[in-house]
């Protein structure tokens, strides 16, 4: 079945409830590393890779992505620059970080959405395009995309171990109905789909020429063939 493409605008993800971001959120992990006390120094309370996210999050907010350093970040914790060091050897590699939560949350917000498609191409298609406009809705995620940043530009493309999770549990769904019915291509795993999926994503986020319509015609055209079953 081919429903017809949404052309999904900022009005309609607000009705869909999945609004963008507009602040910091994190999504806590258990095992996380920590700056002890006596590394702070003066500092008593451990530092948390997630305060590090959440205050260079604040920061691209206020001041934007690209005029915020690693001493505007370690300012707005009332820690060193060396301090936030510790936990993140670079720049490059705290803006990989904000970015990673910000797609975990926003996968996460799309679950509901996908619960309604019926049929995989309608999910590669319109799923695809509601992903883009989602993200897209996200200034500040929009902003990392346009980091003229050699190591972000490959964490777009190459994710990482949460943000391939992520797309599993929100593509998963759509796979194990695809399965069932015969719709996928064999020898194609749900990990192998996600990550082809991802890699086309970044493309697209990459190309800011396309319109929806082009962008439906690309996924329908190279996407869907590569995953779904003649």
């Amino acid at each position: 079945m081919r429903s017809a493409t949404l052309h999904l605008t900022y009005n309609v993800i607000r009705q869909m409830n999945i609004g963008p971001i507009t602040k910091c959120p994190l999504r806590l992990r258990k095992a996380d590393s920590r700056i002890t006390g006596a590394d702070l120094g003066n500092n008593r309370k451990p530092l948390t890779r997630e305060e590090v996210i959440e205050a260079a999050c604040g920061c691209f907010e206020k001041f934007s992505v690209s005029k915020t350093s690693i001493k505007d970040v370690a300012a707005a914790l009332g820690v060193t620059r060396q301090t936030v060091h510790r936990l993140f050897e670079s720049r490059s590699a705290l803006i990989e970080a904000v970015a990673d939560v910000r797609i975990g949350v926003l996968a996460k917000r799309l679950q509901s959405e996908f619960k309604r498609f019926m049929d995989i191409e309608e999910a590669l298609v319109e799923g695809s395009l509601l992903s883009l406009e989602l993200g897209g809705s996200d200034p500040v995620m929009v902003e990392i995309q346009d980091q003229a940043d050699h190591a972000v530009d490959q964490f777009m493309f190459r994710g990482s171990a949460n943000v391939q999770l992520a797309m599993i549990e929100l593509w998963g769904p759509v796979f194990v109905q695809a399965r069932s019915q015969g719709r996928l291509r064999p020898g194609i795993s749900t990990d192998q789909a996600v990550e082809w999926i991802r890699n086309v994503h970044a493309m697209l986020i990459m190309r800011d020429d396309y319109d929806q319509a082009r962008k439906a015609f690309m996924l329908r055209t190279f996407l869907v063939p590569a995953i779904v079953r003649d």
